[in-house]
């Protein structure tokens, strides 16, 4: 089973995250962050797009959007590969800057716009690089503490929903011993953040199929494992033997390139952090890019698989 497309629709609320390539830094100084800024207030004018929220780190980007009726694929692509070939021509880089696919989660308006908000301007705090969020320069918090439109974004619309600058002051203050919010990213089809149902409604409303039911992560690495003559059990084990690695990759791979299960479901289920095992998958596949023989050695795992 490929990887699930994703759902697009005028009026959608969009949690987009974009990763550097291999965990590496796509921000190493105040131009670069003021040359995605200047981009993302010019795609989102080109596009028609909303910014509800946004925050700028060193190695990722977090993005509150709302569609138009233009894709978003257009306006992800215009604004990451302009940003990329930016980034390259001014620090003498050749290659990806961003992984190759952003993480898009649709998300219910009503239940999740002011929390996403909130959550997203307190990235850098959480992360420990500010103890108050307007401190730090590359989120989209201080025009909601002005209260005035950037080439970015403009917050009227939220603040008067809210009820004013000192109402999401205090909402944001409130949250500031809040941590990482796991289910804001383990959601439902790896694309739809709401309440029970809400993923298959859009899906209803916009005429697309009903995803099948997943099967059981443990029996697909069963089958998988058998495929490349090991056992399940040694690939949960410590082995960081070669053939052990390469297969626990391998696997890897197809669990989330290939059948869509997430990152971090599969990195606990081999007993390793999501970077780890997210930097592996992402050496397999430049490897693949290359090499013919492994492409064949991954399609042929996949098919034993796919349903």
């Amino acid at each position: 089973m490929a990887r699930r497309p994703r759902l697009f629709a005028p009026g959608l609320l969009f949690h987009i995250i974009v990763r550097g390539n291999q965990g590496r830094k796509t921000f190493v100084s105040d131009a670069d962050y003021q040359a995605y800024l200047e981009r993302l207030g010019r795609y989102r004018r080109r596009y028609g797009y909303t910014i509800h929220a946004y925050c700028l780190m060193p190695n990722h980007v977090h993005l509150l959007i709302e569609s138009s009726a233009q894709p978003l694929a257009k306006f992800m692509q215009g604004l990451q590969q302009s940003y990329s070939q930016y980034f390259n021509l001014h620090h003498r880089k050749t290659g990806h800057v961003f992984q190759g696919r952003y993480k898009a989660i649709v998300c219910e308006k009503d239940e999740y716009l002011l929390q996403l908000i909130r959550y997203i301007h307190l990235n850098a705090v959480r992360a420990g690089m500010v103890k108050e969020p307007q401190q730090y320069l590359y989120s989209g918090h201080r025009a909601y503490l002005d209260g005035t439109a950037t080439e970015v974004i403009d917050p009227r619309k939220v603040l008067t929903l809210m009820g004013g600058r000192s109402r999401y002051r205090s909402f944001v203050g409130d949250g500031m011993k809040e941590g990482h919010r796991e289910e804001y990213y383990e959601v439902e089809d790896q694309r739809f953040l709401g309440a029970e149902g809400f993923g298959e409604k859009l899906q209803e409303e916009h005429g697309e199929p009903r995803a099948k039911k997943r099967r059981p992560l443990e029996k697909v690495v069963q089958e998988l494992a058998d495929a490349v003559g090991t056992e399940s059990n040694t690939l949960k084990s410590a082995d960081r033997s070669w053939t052990v690695s390469k297969a626990r990759t391998m696997i890897a791979y197809v669990l989330v390139r290939r059948q869509g299960y997430a990152l971090s479901e599969v990195a606990r289920y081999f007993g390793r952090d999501a970077a780890t095992v997210g930097t592996l998958i992402g050496r397999l596949s430049e490897r693949m890019a290359e090499d013919e023989q492994i492409r064949r050695e991954i399609d042929k795992l996949n098919k034993k698989v796919e349903i």
